[in-house]
């Protein structure tokens, strides 16, 4: 704001005053809130003046019942020995005042123990106010007795009075008022005492006397202030201290962790509650104990010898070098638990070695995981045996050493019908059969051995040494037999068998891995041979898998290529020899020409699973050509046990009707009663769809398999395709056994309404014995070859539809 006609020297010489008045004031207020002992100069937080005025309280009181009884029998004294030179009242009046601000003293001092209210800025200022009154009481009678002292006397008056008036202030200068009310009161009071006497010389002496009076009230302030600076750091310190403890307390309840200390012999110190929940024991009984011991104790208690790690933390101990997540075991509740303990050695102002301080982490849980974690990496979930993690492990370092051959027989066996038992009983059974069937092999190895689960149903046995091929063989036998023993599983007798592998080092193999490959070309071969069997590796063996694996990528490439194509073979009705429809067949013809025979390649497919992609081909395929064909014809199309169970075979037959334009109908599905064995509910909804999809189905092979008559009444069949070896039976049936079950098997169908198919008929005899028994459909050489798709038309157009009996006339006749 500017003042009209104001001179801005003037001004600022105005505010200059106003700004020193106001610091004049300031600081001559806080003075006096100083001298007075409130709150405000000491600090803003409430609690930590508390705690000073206490500390203050208590240092001033602490000499009380001493004080009160000096200061109470000098008021005495004095009353009693200067009785004659001084007035009665006055003598009255000091003793009376002095005792009675004792006695209010010695009450505060009594409530300050009991703690009966929280000290106040009031009780120390009332702490001032008795000591000043004290101290004009006591020296009053002073005013009257020099002038009866002789001058050695008074020196001495005056010496003591000096020394009184020191004394007291010092006592009182935790508080400063007090010290500084004790001595300007007392200085005041031995001041007139000595201007009464009006000598020259103890005007010099009243001089000093001010002097002295200054001093001690600086002093006495200085002391008060350091004091008061002392109590605050203390205060501080210990609230930093209980904060820190509370902190820690908290963080070892809600953690893994916690601190400890041993001295410089590895003795604990301050000991944590968690060491003496651990070792069963008071913390105050655990001072002075060794930690070492401690942790070996708990080992002696349950019958255990002391682990290595405990001789290393005490070697660790002895050092004076720091460590980390060192990790030692210990016994709690007859349970294993793990320390891991950090620590850095303590030293004195000297460098002197004096202890430990340290963390310590349960690290149990963490611990018991790595070593699950570890047997999981090392050994299966189910058997409880060597996973091939392991076994590979035992192997390679079997095969690690330079200096000699290693011998070495390795057998892997196979379980041969255990999906089947897993699926009809359960995999619950199913899982309690493979523990029982790794139990009796486990009691069959010999130390030094290894047996593991290489997974699913199959186990390897690696027996270390030379063995001869002979006894090898006598030990997989051995094997096998065991294996055929019934088991009792959930009060269900289930039966079992294998095959085995076996393949002997050097003889067939010089690495891990050759022996490997050795033993599992030897168990294909086992199973090629009929299951339930041994096979020992022969050179024979791996070149039959070169070729079963060459054949294999020769499959994808074909796949790839185009290489497949179909043929198809007519089938006829029997009471009109009209074609009402082909089976189509698989051909897999190489770049050169040269056809390969069903056979050799479509157990391969379906062992490597190629046969799905290949049989999605088939479909496509039978539909573009089936489109090109008269209306009232099908195709039938054989589907394998691992493209029926296929998630994608409806999504594979719905692209092919729709991609081709035919009627549902039209196509035609042929499969056995092994499509059936692995998920019967599965095969269920997938023969119910292709059914609702206009699809008919056809069971091929009927009367080969053991269960043909409980799939003819569960599932939903069309037409019933008997076995090519009924249909030759027919031509040399000299008892009519054969004719009697393929008249069985017709008459079963007619009861059920389904359709009869008979393939394989190559002669006219059979052809009219079927069609006396009354078979349906009939398909075989006798009619035609399979033909490729080109020369379909060709064939239809040679058939002569306006004769019933066709190309085939002559024969029948």
């Amino acid at each position: 704001m500017v003042i009209p006609g104001a001179n801005p020297r003037d001004l600022r010489l105005r505010r200059s005053r106003c700004h020193r008045k106001d610091r004049l004031g300031r600081t001559w207020g806080d003075a006096l809130r100083w001298l007075f002992e409130t709150t405000s100069v000491d600090d803003d937080d409430p609690w930590l003046s508390q705690e000073i005025r206490d500390r203050q309280f208590r240092a001033c009181t602490e000499l009380i019942p001493a004080t009160v009884v000096v200061i109470s029998l000098l008021a005495i004294a004095q009353a009693w020995y200067f009785y004659s030179v001084s007035p009665l009242w006055l003598l009255v009046l000091s003793v009376g005042v002095t005792l009675a601000c004792e006695f209010d003293s010695a009450r505060h001092y009594f409530a300050s123990k009991r703690r009966i209210h929280p000290i106040t800025d009031r009780d120390l200022q009332r702490i001032a106010v008795r000591v000043v009154i004290i101290g004009i009481a006591l020296f009053s009678p002073h005013i009257y007795w020099g002038a009866t002292f002789t001058p050695d006397e008074l020196l001495v008056l005056v010496a003591a009075v000096a020394a009184m008036i020191g004394a007291g202030g010092f006592v009182m200068a935790p508080v400063a008022s007090a010290g500084i009310g004790w001595t300007v009161a007392t200085s005041v009071v031995a001041a007139i005492s000595l201007a009464n006497l009006n000598r020259p010389v103890l005007w010099f002496v009243l001089g000093l006397l001010v002097v002295y009076c200054v001093m001690i009230c600086m002093m006495v302030a200085s002391a008060s202030a350091t004091l008061k600076a002392r109590a605050r750091a203390e205060v501080r310190a210990e609230r930093q201290r209980d904060l820190v403890g509370l902190l820690l307390k908290d963080f070892e309840g809600s953690s893994r962790d916690w601190l400890w200390e041993t001295d410089e012999r590895g003795a604990l110190r301050r000991s944590p509650e968690r060491f003496s929940e651990a070792f069963g024991t008071s913390i105050a009984t655990l001072d002075g104990e060794s930690l070492v011991d401690k942790l070996r104790g708990t080992f002696a208690a349950a019958g255990l010898p002391a682990d290595e790690a405990h001789d290393f933390l005490q070697l660790r101990l002895s050092g004076r070098h720091a460590f980390r997540d060192h990790v030692v075991p210990l016994i709690i509740d007859r349970e294993t638990h793990w320390w891991s303990l950090s620590a850095k050695p303590l030293l004195d102002q000297q460098s002197r070695h004096v202890g430990w301080r340290g963390v310590g982490t349960d690290v149990t849980l963490a611990k018991r995981q790595e070593r699950e974690m570890n047997w999981l990496a090392n050994f299966d979930s189910l058997t409880a045996l060597a996973n091939r993690h392991q076994f590979q492990t035992f192997l390679d370092t079997l095969f690690s050493r330079k200096d000699l051959d290693t011998s070495a027989v390795l057998c892997i066996i196979d379980l041969d019908n255990f999906k089947n038992a897993n699926d009809s009983l359960g995999h619950q059974v199913g899982d309690a059969l493979l523990r029982m069937i790794a139990e009796r092999l486990r009691s069959t190895v010999l130390p030094g051995e290894m047996l593991a689960r290489l997974g699913g149903d199959e186990y390897a046995l690696v027996i270390p040494g030379t063995v001869s091929a002979a006894a090898a063989e006598i030990r997989g036998n051995a094997l096998l037999n065991r294996l055929r023993e019934p088991f009792h599983v959930n009060e269900s007798r289930v039966e079992v068998s294998a095959s085995l592998g076996i393949a002997i080092a050097p003889d067939h193999a010089s690495t891990a891995d050759e022996l490997f490959r050795a033993a599992d070309t030897a168990l294909y071969a086992a199973k090629e041979s009929g299951r339930d069997t041994l096979e020992v590796f022969s050179p024979q063996m791996y070149r039959r898998a070169q070729h079963r694996l060459n054949t294999q990528h020769e499959l994808v490439r074909a796949l790839e290529r185009g290489e497949f194509e179909l043929h198809y073979q007519p089938q006829i009705e029997v009471k009109t020899l009209r074609v009402v429809g082909f089976e189509a067949l698989l051909r897999w013809r190489k770049p050169n020409g040269q056809l390969v025979s069903p056979m050799e390649f479509i157990p391969i497919a379906e062992d490597s699973g190629l046969i799905v992609p290949i049989g999605d081909w088939v479909i496509d395929r039978a539909c573009r050509d089936l489109k090109h064909w008269p209306e009232q014809t099908f195709v039938a199309v054989n589907l394998s046990a691992m493209q029926f169970a296929s998630r994608s075979l409806i999504e594979t037959v719905h692209a092919g009707v729709l991609m081709s334009g035919i009627d549902a109908s039209r196509l035609e599905f042929e499969i056995t009663e092994s499509s059936f064995i692995h998920d019967s509910t599965r095969a269920r909804e997938t023969l119910q769809t292709l059914r609702a999809m206009g699809h008919r189905i056809a069971l091929d092979d009927f009367g080969s398999g053991y269960s043909s008559l409980a799939y003819l009444r569960s599932f939903s069949i069309d037409k019933l395709k008997m076995d090519r070896a009924f249909t030759v039976g027919l031509e040399h049936d000299a008892n009519g056994s054969a004719g009697a079950i393929v008249r069985a098997i017709i008459d079963l169908a007619g009861a059920l309404n389904l359709r009869t198919v008979a393939e394989g008929v190559e002669s006219a005899s059979q052809l009219e014995a079927l069609r006396t028994i009354g078979c349906d459909d009939v398909q075989g050489f006798l009619f035609s070859r399979p033909l490729p798709a080109s020369a379909i038309d060709e064939f239809l157009h040679s058939w002569k539809s306006d004769n019933p009996y066709g190309g085939v006339q002559d024969v029948l006749i």
